[in-house]
């Protein structure tokens, strides 16, 4: 069973199938806990938001529209999760007054093929605003379109090419500064 897609998967969990969820479990439990790490920064309190939001798929998987794909559908879940979390004692804020604007930085492929060393690629990442950080995180760690981040964030698309764009100027002269 665990090389089904994930809808057909998704589509055994609604009816109850609890090795059909351990597998979607395994598959979508330690992406979504990086990231909701965003907003959640308890090592301990994000791993509750993780086991919430799979309790939610769970729950609600005979409600999956199929609009998305499952992983961005489980995403939208534990972003949720964790933003109510935070709101019991802060309110979170999301800020959609960034502009659209043409995205010339260089590719991902260019990115990393000028520099191999991960444990530099990954500070620079962590460098990141948050908003610039979780949009590089979904796009290209979590293979995310640039609609289904837009979607997780409740945001415009042009508000997530301007994010993404952004942070790959500043990922290019962090990775710079190394060379």
């Amino acid at each position: 069973m665990s090389g089904l897609s994930d809808e057909l998967v998704l589509e055994r969990v609604a009816r109850g199938d609890r090795d059909a969820m351990r597998i979607l479990y395994d598959r979508h439990a330690p992406s979504l806990h990086r990231f909701v790490t965003r907003w959640i920064a308890n090592e301990n309190d994000a791993a509750d938001v993780v086991h919430d939001a799979m309790l939610d798929v769970w729950r609600t998987a005979d409600r999956f529209a199929g609009r998305s794909s499952v992983k961005s559908w489980v995403f939208s879940i534990g972003r949720f999760k964790a933003i109510d979390r935070n709101r019991k004692g802060a309110r979170t804020v999301l800020d959609d007054s960034e502009i659209e604007i043409i995205d010339d930085a260089p590719n991902p492929e260019e990115v990393t093929q000028a520099f191999q060393d991960s444990a530099h690629v990954r500070s620079c990442v962590e460098a990141l605003s948050g908003p610039q950080k979780t949009a590089i995180q979904l796009a290209f760690y979590e293979d995310l379109t640039y609609q289904e981040i837009a979607d997780l964030e409740n945001c415009p698309v042009g508000t997530i090419k301007t994010r993404i764009m952004h942070a790959k100027k500043l990922l290019l002269r962090c990775l710079a500064s190394k060379a």
